[in-house]
């Protein structure tokens, strides 16, 4: 029985001795060395079994599991090439079984035990369980480890989130001292020549400023700080953590602007937060989340849907995750998830709308850069809260100059 067989293999010499004779028995193969080449050649050409080296960058396991998320891919058997050492392997097979991959080879293994092990597969009728929208959250959560919002950071942005008459700027300012980095950050940019303040109290820094401005200061220098301690990536030198925080600020100012007159105060926040699924991506699958940036150039599509195409999970599905693992409000959580469609969202439809705007906005100024170039089509239900692109656009000279005093420019 012939199959299409792709082959990851780390090693060429070794990847390209398995599909000589693996073809030789009549099957169609197909080889790369990585997870990310992987998704792109299942793309072109599908595959019937994938034979995953457990070398590959990232593990084996780690692939299969990112592969298992994407319903196009998730219902192709899985086997994975076990390392020599008989106590890894056990290691490799238990982590594997756990996340519902059944098949593996002791390497170096023989012709016949991989056409045994294919043939098996192939005469097998089991179906492969998909999984469930609750475990694919799951597997976001564990596969992104995702980062943990420190207590003071939590109680900041939880005391910034009500409305400005009910803040209570003496817990902001004791809760910000409690913090030495970000303290330091917080004072830096109240003291930059757009916000003026020339004080050395944080008490008097957050009185003179206001809950308005502090609100901004402090909610940029909480999310940052999380990801602070992150390194840039070469594989992802198109799209820089700067472009992507510019972007993202300015998103945060542009909801201020056509949300001044509502009540809450998440506007900012849930701005700013709106593409932080993003940053994850950078940094927890930076060669993959490289694929997707090229894909982006190569084919002149949005990030999100390269991301589908090749992750099988967005941007907005990680911070979705980001913003419970953090215990935001859930406007915030649904703004993240729904900013693209805002209008199939059934909780928050209306403040989700409004980030779908706002980013349009943020887009069409050219202000950071979310990822590609390109300027969404406008929501039929976002297009009827009558909240102006025209209105954001021109506050763009002030956007820059803040954006500026806040990432230190």
């Amino acid at each position: 029985m012939s199959a299409k067989i792709l082959v990851v293999e780390k090693n060429e010499k070794i990847g390209g001795l398995i599909c000589a004779q693996l073809r030789e028995k009549g099957h169609e193969v197909n080889d790369c060395r990585n997870g990310p080449e992987a998704v792109l050649q299942l793309r072109k050409t599908g595959a019937d079994i994938i034979l995953l080296d457990n070398a590959v960058p990232m593990g084996g396991v780690k692939t299969a599991r990112i592969l298992r998320m994407h319903e196009k891919y998730n219902q192709i058997p899985v086997v994975i090439g076990l390392p020599q050492d008989k106590e890894d392997a056990r290691v490799v097979i238990k982590e594997g079984q756990t996340a519902g991959i059944n098949h593996f080879l002791l390497k170096p293994f023989t012709l016949s035990a991989l056409l045994k092990k294919l043939t098996d597969i192939l005469e097998s009728s089991e179906e492969i369980a998909k999984p469930t929208h609750q475990e694919i959250r799951d597997e976001i959560k564990d596969l992104s480890n995702l980062p943990a919002m420190p207590a003071a950071h939590s109680k900041l942005l939880a005391l910034l989130s009500k409305a400005d008459e009910e803040v209570d700027m003496r817990a902001v300012s004791s809760t910000l001292e409690q913090d030495p980095a970000l303290s330091a950050n917080v004072m830096r940019t109240c003291r930059s020549a757009y916000f003026g303040f020339q004080g050395n109290m944080m008490s008097q820094a957050v009185a003179f400023l206001g809950v308005s401005v502090i609100r901004k200061v402090v909610q940029s220098a909480v999310i940052y700080n999380v990801f602070g301690d992150a390194k840039e990536n070469p594989a992802l030198a198109a799209f820089t953590m700067n472009d992507l925080w510019k972007h993202s600020l300015c998103t945060g100012m542009a909801m201020e602007v056509i949300g001044k007159a509502d009540k809450k105060k998440t506007h900012f926040l849930l701005g700013t937060l709106h593409d932080i699924g993003k940053a994850v991506f950078m940094f927890r699958f930076p060669d993959h989340f490289a694929k997707v940036l090229s894909l982006v150039e190569s084919e002149k599509i949005s990030i999100l849907a390269a991301e589908y195409e090749l992750l099988g999970i967005t941007h907005a599905d990680c911070g979705g995750e980001l913003a419970i693992h953090w215990d935001l409000p859930g406007e915030v959580r649904t703004a993240i998830t729904s900013h693209h469609q805002p209008g199939k969202s059934t909780q928050h439809r209306r403040l989700a709308a409004m980030v779908h705007i706002c980013d349009i906005a943020v887009r069409t100024m050219g202000i950071g850069y979310g990822g590609d170039p390109l300027i969404p089509v406008m929501d039929p239900y976002a297009s009827r809260l009558q909240k102006s692109v025209e209105e954001i656009i021109k506050n763009k000279a002030d956007f820059e100059r803040q954006i500026d005093s806040i990432l230190g420019a």
